[in-house]
């Protein structure tokens, strides 16, 4: 009877973490259509001139640091000890943490705003090369950049609520909360166009930071938060929180500069190598942000717990269970894209300009991209492991490793492959981080999921393969019907493969009695 009811237990718990997943997933989704929409409102506006490369230029700065700042590195310093506050030092010692940490990050980035917009006049033209010539572009991109600065302290303290909010179980307004900033560039360039121009752009940007960091407030005050303005260094958490973002940050470098090797590799090939690169992996996004993100964001509190009071074989058993999702969704996101790449390129960009030979280009690196695409998911759910137990080094050293190795395939496979082959490369270094990370885990943990693990991977590489031959018999069929595949039977394909490759995977699942089917079900139809 112990057994069943720590099972039964196990299962409420999967399921919850599913569900709490899916609600990011739907957050990280509209969040996705909105910034589309966001970038085809900048576009309509103010097409290509030189008041938006001034924009874009001067707003690339701030969104530069949240990159490596706000948007990864603070929540992987900042959950684990959090996490460890909460479980063994109880709610005042955490909420005390959050005051230290909330009144550091508002005088750290306050004070970087105030020296950004003071001495903008002064760096810009080192970035704005270009713009040296043209002294009114090269004003109008320091009185941007000056208006701008402020939002990089409203996102960085709205990263470290959502954090706060996750480690309290709470999703919702965290994953919702940057679709209020792409509103707020919408709404700011369609009703202040007519009388400020691009600065209407900047407005949007100000108050978008701002929106994304108040609608999580109410959220943050029900979960017990009252805010006093605490500064001590010598605080042990603090201390702790900062020695461990360092390694963070230099993690989220070596990720940027792991795409700039990429480009300038590019830059040799012949023209669209790197738009083409660009719009793929614009493509591999959306499943990343549906399935590995939003789990990985979800699990990671979860982890941190766990790893607080020192439950090592419910981390293994987390992660384990999250690897195992993400095969039974990624495998066969990968195939469907392989299959499905001429005919989604197609038609989400072949329009005007975008040419039949941009859509070849832009497929050939989609399928180079989606051969590491389960990897890509796996190694977010391995790195929020290591950050759970407070050791960001090891997946900083497994950064540098597979960004050598990356250089290493960029130089194999260009030459045979062009920009195709720079995707692959990026796929077999994320496939070789992926192993080496799972290696130092399986060191420090033990055994990961096991031989169900394998298992749960050959089973999700079965029904990927059932499905790819059911859409390439499909697509024999529309082929007969519509030799010339116009746009119209394009959309038509692209739906009932969609259909089709659901159906398939489902009763393949059904048959095989595929776990995480069973689960996925359940915590979509279960009753709260």
């Amino acid at each position: 009877m112990k057994i069943f009811l720590f099972d039964k237990e196990e299962k409420i718990r999967k399921e919850g973490i599913i569900r709490s997943a899916g609600i990011v997933s739907i957050g990280t989704f509209i969040s996705r259509i909105t910034g589309l929409i966001r970038l085809q409102v900048i576009a309509y506006f103010f097409g290509y001139s030189q008041a938006t490369d001034a924009f874009w230029l001067a707003f690339s700065l701030p969104n530069l640091l949240r990159a490596l700042l706000a948007e990864g590195a603070l929540s992987s310093a900042f959950v684990p000890v959090f996490s460890e506050y909460c479980s063994t030092r109880g709610e005042r010692e955490a909420w005390r943490l959050v005051n230290n940490i909330f009144s550091l990050l508002l005088l750290i980035t306050g004070s970087v705003v105030l020296l950004g917009v003071f001495f903008a006049p002064f760096y810009i033209p080192y970035f704005a090369i270009g713009f040296r010539g043209n002294p009114a572009q090269l004003n109008l991109t320091v009185y941007l950049v000056q208006l701008m600065w402020p939002f990089l302290l409203f996102i960085s303290l709205a990263a470290l609520v959502m954090a706060v909010l996750n480690c309290k179980g709470h999703f919702t307004s965290p994953a919702f909360a940057p679709v209020f900033f792409n509103f707020s560039l919408i709404i700011s360039a369609i009703i202040l166009i007519s009388r400020v121009g691009i600065y209407s752009l900047a407005i949007g940007v100000i108050f978008g930071g701002a929106l994304q960091l108040f609608v999580q407030f109410p959220s943050l005050i029900k979960k017990g938060f009252k805010y006093q303005f605490i500064i001590s260094w010598k605080d042990e958490g603090v201390r702790r929180v900062f020695k461990l973002i360092v390694p963070a940050i230099l993690g989220s470098i070596t990720l940027q500069i792991s795409v700039l090797i990429t480009r300038i590799f590019a830059s040799t090939l012949p023209v669209g190598s790197i738009s083409g690169l660009q719009y793929a992996m614009r493509l591999i996004q959306f499943p990343l942000g549906l399935f590995p993100i939003a789990l990985s964001t979800v699990i990671f509190p979860h982890l941190s717990s766990l790893a607080a009071v020192k439950d090592i074989e419910g981390v293994r058993e987390s992660v384990g269970m999250g690897i195992k999702i993400l095969s039974f969704l990624l495998i066969p996101s990968s195939v469907g894209l392989i299959m499905l790449r001429k005919e989604l390129v197609a038609v989400l960009f072949q329009h005007g300009a975008f040419s039949l030979q941009d859509t070849l280009i832009t497929s050939q690196a989609l399928f180079g991209y989606c051969l590491g695409l389960f990897a890509m998911g796996a190694v977010m759910i391995l790195t929020r492991a290591f950050y759970s137990l407070q050791d960001v080094v090891t997946p900083l050293k497994v950064f540098i490793l597979s960004l050598l190795v990356n250089i290493a395939f960029n130089f194999i496979l260009i030459r045979p492959l062009k920009h195709q082959g720079l995707a692959l490369a990026t796929s077999l270094s994320v496939i070789f981080n992926m192993g080496l990370l799972t290696f130092w885990l399986k060191r420090r943990l033990g055994s990961i999921g096991g031989y169900s693990l394998l298992i749960s991977i050959l089973k999700a590489c079965l029904a990927s393969t059932l499905m790819g031959g059911g859409i390439y018999l499909l697509s024999l069929l529309f082929n007969l019907l519509n030799p010339d595949f116009s746009f119209f039977w394009m959309v038509v394909y692209i739906i009932f493969s969609l259909v089709l490759g659901v159906g398939i995977i489902a009763a393949s699942s059904y048959l095989m009695k595929i776990e995480e089917f069973k689960i996925l079900i359940a915590s979509l139809f279960k009753p709260k």
